[in-house]
């Protein structure tokens, strides 16, 4: 099976048309009508469209009322996506023979829906359901293809209810093409480095063979394809590959691997300097017998979303993930669930850079035809009902393989909407505010040695943020890999034997376009220091820093004085820290003491983050709550306070 899924094409011809199979280069030239048919429904059985299309029309050329070669050139045109072409053909089918194909009417009428004329498309739909059950010429051959149309019956209909809802005004959004990428053939599935400089995609060369391909940007667009970089490409289908969140690795789809599986499995290679030469079967029950295609991993590395076919699904192509485990051993897939997965065909996952939104295809939910996208966000540990990201991006055509910008404001995709090169082709447009996910970048970690400058390998750090603390540890290389959301302020501690204890605060600002962000923890080997001497200091240190009324937010005009304080602590190795926090007689004396407490541990945060020593270790935390008496105002603010005493 081709990496791309596909439900309609060669596997329902087979069902149509079964024929001693013919090995022709190009068009068979006969005066006999009959003959020619039968040549062209060979060449259709192989998934040839193109000379099939040509074996046609030089039967239409020797007869031209022959309504059955003016149905198939017309289901040609429909399997490939050229749908006015197939419109001219099918109805030219019916003017000679009205009652031979009952499918045929649904092919209009599907291909009418796909360049938006509605009206057209509910009457030739119309005229489908009402041939049900009568007589026709082609009933029995065509039994097969007419289950799978019942089956998306309904859908059409719910197609053209949607579409009637749209606001088409939206084409101010421009929908750019890739016109130094798009061919004739398909080209699906974008990827986009960290960096903006390469882009990966899938081309699916006449309709036949399926090879990952990579362009670099250059400063006039998108450059030629270097296929020379793909060294995983084989004489069987390649594709569906994408980037990692840190562009270390890129997974894909590889076909035709051993005679026992026919299909289509994942795979992972290293993305070194532009390439990809070596192809790693991932470990553990990830791939299966069955069709298994079109992945995408988080931030992490530890979550795999993915396409497949396999045994359990709801029908169709259903979306599929599996969890890596602290080995690398991939878990047995677990279904995404009803919320995602239907009786169509849900494809092309991509789980963007926050984990919490999954954007994918789909033909049956809601939409404008044969394959909307879709975003889900993940509420409580469940994935929500599925929202169609709408008119413009989606199309009455297929759309397949959306990739969304770190930015999150633009998006790379694949569609077959009118106007392309041909089928479907890669563009790139702005994306609306509703659909974005969180703006979230990829980071390293780098533990290194103050001193020696040497990388620390298996080294815990707790990485703290939103009042939330995570546990993380540094691989061989002495690099965590993580995704941090922008705008935020982190801190990051690290105790190791030896060493002094680290804490460090970085504010990671958005940033565009460039390589995963590397943070270096640089800790420091402890030195004994000699004896104290009797160098002359104060045996204590007293600083008061005041807040507003029910406020825990320590005021700018305050942080020197704490700055002061951290610099003594630094300095020193004996100091006993006392942290007392007050608060004035407004209030409760509960909500008081909590209040006063509140601004003890936001003095207490300040330090930790700028000492190098751990000084919740060491400090004496203490909240006196109200200050009671009838208190005038200026007694009221002296009473707002934290105490800060360095002792010995």
């Amino acid at each position: 099976m081709s990496i791309f899924f596909k439900i309609y094409k060669t596997i329902l011809l087979t069902l149509l048309f079964a024929h001693p199979a013919l090995c022709q280069t190009d068009i068979v030239t006969t005066n006999n009508a009959k003959q020619s048919l039968q040549i062209a429904q060979d060449i259709l059985t192989k998934g040839d469209y193109k000379r099939a299309i040509k074996q046609l029309k030089h039967t239409i050329k020797i007869k031209e009322d022959f309504a059955i070669a003016h149905r198939l050139l017309g289901k040609a045109y429909y399997d490939t996506d050229q749908f006015k072409l197939a419109i001219d053909a099918l109805e030219r089918s019916f003017d000679f023979d009205r009652k031979l194909s009952r499918a045929a009417f649904f092919e209009v009428g599907d291909a009418y829906l796909r360049l938006f004329e509605t009206e057209k498309a509910e009457y030739y739909l119309g005229i489908y359901a009402e041939m049900k059950g009568k007589r026709y010429a082609n009933a029995q051959k065509e039994s097969g293809l007419e289950k799978s149309y019942d089956l998306y019956y309904e859908v059409k209909l719910s197609n053209l209810a949607y579409i009637e809802t749209l606001d088409t005004t939206l084409k101010s959004s421009k929908i750019i093409p890739l016109k130094n990428v798009n061919s004739k053939d398909n080209e699906y599935l974008p990827s986009l480095s960290n960096d903006g400089k390469y882009l990966l995609f899938t081309r699916e060369i006449d309709q036949m063979q399926e090879d990952i391909l990579l362009t670099e940007r250059t400063d006039t667009g998108w450059g030629e394809e270097n296929k020379a970089a793909i060294l995983i490409n084989t004489s069987n289908n390649e594709g569906m590959a994408k980037f990692e969140p840190h562009n270390r690795t890129v997974y894909y789809a590889g076909c035709q691997r051993s005679e026992e599986n026919i299909d289509c499995d994942i795979y992972v290679s290293e993305f070194t300097e532009g390439t990809l030469a070596t192809e790693i079967s991932p470990a553990g029950d990830l791939n299966s017998s069955s069709w298994d295609s079109q992945p995408s991993v988080t931030c992490d590395g530890k979550i795999l979303y993915f396409a497949s076919t396999r045994e359990g699904g709801l029908g169709g192509s259903d979306i599929w993930y599996s969890k890596k485990n602290e080995k690398g051993i991939w878990s047995l897939p677990v279904n995404a669930g009803v919320n995602i997965n239907t009786p169509g065909d849900e494809e092309a996952p991509f789980i963007a850079k926050d984990g919490e939104h999954l954007y994918f295809t789909s033909n049956f939910h809601p939409g404008q035809g044969e394959g909307d996208f879709f975003v889900t966000s993940l509420s409580n540990g469940h994935w929500e009902k599925p929202r169609n990201l709408g008119y413009p991006i989606n199309s009455p055509a297929k759309e397949l393989g959306l990739f969304v910008t770190d930015d999150t404001k633009h998006v790379y995709f694949a569609s077959a909407r009118e106007g392309g090169e041909g089928g479907l082709d890669l563009y790139f447009s702005a994306m609306p505010e509703i659909n974005r996910p969180k703006k979230v970048f990829p980071v390293v970690l780098k533990i290194i040695d103050k001193t020696t400058r040497e990388e620390i390998s298996d080294q815990q750090v707790i990485v703290g943020y939103d009042g939330k603390k995570e546990d993380f540890k540094s691989n061989e290389d002495g690099n965590i890999y993580m995704c941090l959301e922008a705008n935020k302020a982190y801190s990051y501690r690290i105790s190791r034997e030896g060493y002094k204890f680290y804490v460090e605060a970085h504010y990671l600002e958005e940033y565009i376009l460039t390589a995963a962000q590397t943070l270096y923890l640089e800790i420091e080997p402890k030195v004994d220091k000699p004896a104290y001497v009797g160098e002359d200091r104060h045996t204590k240190t007293i600083v008061q820093v005041y807040f507003d009324t029910d406020s825990s937010d320590i005021p700018e005009s305050d942080i020197e004085k704490l700055d002061r304080i951290a610099r003594l602590i630094n300095k020193y190795d004996d100091w006993k820290v006392q942290v007392i926090g007050f608060a004035d007689s407004t209030g409760d004396a509960d909500y008081n003491y909590k209040l006063s407490q509140k601004r003890a541990d936001s003095v207490i945060g300040y330090l930790s983050a700028k000492c190098a020593q751990e000084i919740h270790q060491k400090v004496e935390s203490s909240a006196q709550g109200s200050v009671t008496g009838s208190l005038t105002e200026a007694e009221k603010k002296q009473s707002r306070r934290v105490d800060v005493i360095l002792s010995r």
